[in-house]
């Protein structure tokens, strides 16, 4: 049976698998504008993310409101309704594109050898610890956005800081979640991903 050309153990090889699979969590639960749910005018379904919405009012040549039933991000990041949502974008989505660039580099060391040693592969642990602090950091500062005139027009007009009144937390959100917990899965993971230590080189 032919031998993958990879200095990856077994366990490396399932770290590289729940690096793909937290990435795509990860990056799914930052882009999808499923975070926050809550209804406006006539119970229309409406959600947020941290930079994106679906269903908004939209003003008419006649000067009546009618509901947009589509989603799409904010036309300038000045427009996100939220200082906190800024910054939640910002850490979120770095930490989202940082465990895809892990997840990448685990798959190609499955493939190739030398591409991850132990140092590196523990390295690289650590930044998906790091990763996965950031999009809690993120995902722990999206409340305090919550008080925003935008927000209390679909949470009953009671929402604040911190608190969701008529709203709920949706599915995104928790995919995040579950992203970053299989980060922190793949951290421990790393520790036994490579079976070649810094500076054993092939000749």
């Amino acid at each position: 049976m032919p031998v993958l050309a990879s200095s990856m153990t077994a366990t490396g090889v399932f770290w590289a698998c729940f690096s793909l699979a937290s990435a795509i969590l990860n990056c799914a639960g930052f882009y999808l504008p499923f975070w926050l749910q809550g209804a406006l005018f006539n119970s229309t379904e409406v959600s947020f993310g941290s930079f994106r919405r679906c269903s908004y009012p939209q003003m008419k040549e006649d000067g009546e409101v009618e509901m947009v039933r589509e989603c799409g991000r904010y036309t300038t990041f000045q427009d996100i309704p939220s200082i906190s949502w800024q910054i939640t974008t910002v850490t979120v989505g770095v930490g989202a594109a940082t465990s895809l660039l892990v997840a990448f580099t685990a798959l190609a060391a499955c493939c190739v050898t030398d591409v991850v040693t132990k140092r590196t592969a523990r390295a690289l642990g650590l930044v998906q610890v790091i990763t996965a602090i950031m999009i809690i950091v993120g995902g722990a500062i999206y409340p305090n956005g919550w008080g925003t005139r935008e927000v209390q027009e679909v949470c009953g007009g009671i929402s604040d800081s911190y608190y969701l009144g008529a709203c709920q937390l949706s599915w995104s959100f928790y995919l995040m979640g579950a992203g970053v917990t299989t980060l922190f899965l793949c951290a421990v993971l790393s520790l036994g991903a490579s079976r070649i230590k810094p500076h054993s080189y092939r000749i």
